[in-house]
């Protein structure tokens, strides 16, 4: 068990690792890895499949309490993806993605601490 909060680096890796969201998933030895990024408008989309990683940030941050709280993916998602597009060494490889249709994801890429990317405060992408 862990004794407080993990960062989004350490917790991602542990959530990729464990298996539990469907399509959240290594591609290249633990450096690049997919995310499904289905938009809830489209038909067939489902909280329990696609919004658990986005929920599981949520619960880990304690910005959503189940139980307690109406369900919000798109907060959700835009919370996680906030988080995720402020990290220094995490890096979106955007020729790789693909954020529309029935099968949308986004891929990305760890960076060694040692070569992290300047990012600018403020504006959420």
């Amino acid at each position: 068990m862990h004794q407080g909060r993990l960062r989004l680096r350490p917790w991602l890796e542990e959530q990729i690792d464990s298996g539990r969201h469907p399509g959240v998933v290594w591609l290249d030895q633990k450096i690049i890895f997919k995310i499904p990024w289905k938009h809830a408008a489209r038909h067939g989309w489902n909280i329990e499949k696609d919004a658990t990683l986005f929920r599981n940030w949520a619960i880990h941050t304690g910005r959503y309490k189940p139980g307690a709280d109406k369900p919000d993916p798109k907060t959700w998602k835009a919370n996680f993806r906030c988080a995720l597009n402020s990290l220094t060494d995490v890096h979106e490889l955007q020729d790789k993605s693909i954020k529309k249709g029935h099968n949308a994801f986004r891929v990305y890429t760890l960076l060694p601490h040692s070569k992290t990317v300047k990012r600018h405060k403020g504006i959420c992408t």
